[in-house]
């Protein structure tokens, strides 16, 4: 019985260790920056600058790149006025179509008004752009 014990626990042991053993060295997914079946790159910037507010709190944001093309870029859920954060997000229009390259090297003056929120979304937009030219 004792021997039967201690098999156990040894067949328990070697079970626990190697989950952990694969656990420890599968790679950690980046939710800042996946690259759907299609070739979309999506970089989400909630992750990625969290500290980046606007007046009421985070401002991230999604930018889709297609052939080193900014095709998209969506604002996140966010605690804005929803009002002043519409007029903020019209400056989304001013990198759509650039490579990230060039959409690093814009100059985007914040919307009158919406000050705090589109200085945020110009500020996600600059880490989520640089986070796209890594890998």
């Amino acid at each position: 019985m004792k021997k039967l014990y201690l098999s156990m626990i040894a067949a328990l042991v070697t079970v626990v260790f190697c989950g952990w053993m694969a656990t420890a060295q599968s790679p950690v997914k980046d939710p800042s920056k996946i690259v759907q079946a299609n070739g979309t790159i999506v970089i989400n910037t909630k992750t990625l600058c969290p500290d980046v507010e606007g007046f009421m709190g985070p401002t991230p944001v999604e930018i889709r790149i297609r052939k080193d093309t900014i095709i998209d870029i969506i604002a996140l859920p966010n605690d804005e006025s929803p009002s002043y954060f519409y007029d903020a997000t019209a400056i989304f229009k001013k990198w759509i179509g650039l490579t990230p390259k060039k959409g690093l090297e814009l100059k985007v003056d914040a919307v009158s008004g919406a000050t705090f929120s589109s200085k945020a979304l110009i500020e996600n937009m600059r880490a989520g752009l640089k986070r796209a030219l890594e890998d």
